[in-house]
């Protein structure tokens, strides 16, 4: 377990899904505009990473985090495991 802190970008509804998940997690929001969709920062204490990321996946916001998309470009086997499990809900 870890503290993660992520880049997403998300508009309400997703905003609210991580809230719900994570009632404890701070958010920062980066961006101040007007639109609907956001740029935030958002710390998660004690945390297990890879849970983190199947919960992004599950809830199809996976592609909004910056820590995924850098894991999946930069962790062949991680990226692997992703392919295989997107493979085998289809």
């Amino acid at each position: 377990m870890k503290t993660i802190i992520d880049i997403l970008i998300l508009g309400p509804e997703e905003l609210n899904i991580i809230k719900d998940k994570y009632p404890k997690c701070r958010i920062l929001q980066l961006t101040n505009s007007d639109h609907l969709i956001q740029q935030y920062q958002v710390t998660i204490d004690h945390e297990n990473e890879d849970d983190y990321f199947m919960f992004l996946l599950d809830n199809v916001i996976a592609m909004s985090s910056s820590n995924f998309y850098s894991r999946v470009k930069s962790d062949k086997a991680f990226a692997d495991r992703i392919k295989k499990r997107i493979a085998n809900e289809d």
